[in-house]
């Protein structure tokens, strides 16, 4: 499991590599905190959220969206993901810590989870994604 970020112009792309959809979308979701947060955080608090769709490539797209939501809102950074996949939808049980700016501070704003070119491939050695996060 990995994730590495690529050349873009405007915006910041990730390709992650996982042997399966839970590595993928963990690894997918510490690439996102990884873009807003630096430091490290401990998993002191937990929240489940639950995204729906049609797709793998829906799941992971709700999932990051609502990652990003509950981040900001909560104001808090998350260090652990761990995932219960249904037929249609996908709940992620969330483990982080409240923001620090001493600790956390002078990552990039992130806006949204673009659509643009978010496919879910499936390779002989795994699962991998290009993500594009709107900064």
């Amino acid at each position: 499991m990995s994730f590495e970020e690529r050349e873009h112009t405007a915006d910041i792309l990730m390709h992650i590599r996982a042997d399966d959809p839970a590595g993928l979308f963990a690894d997918a979701g510490h690439a996102l905190m990884k873009i807003m947060y630096k430091g490290t955080a401990k998993p002191v608090q937990e929240i489940t959220i639950t995204a729906a769709g049609p797709t793998l490539d829906h799941l992971l797209h709700g999932f990051l969206s609502d990652l990003l939501f509950e981040s900001e809102v909560r104001n808090l950074v998350f260090c652990e993901f761990e995932f219960i996949f249904g037929e249609r939808e996908v709940t992620a049980i969330l483990r982080g810590e409240p923001f620090n700016p001493s600790v956390h501070g002078g990552g990039a704003e992130v806006k949204g989870i673009s659509w643009h070119g978010l496919f879910i491939k499936s390779e002989p050695d795994g699962l991998t994604c290009d993500i594009l996060f709107d900064v």
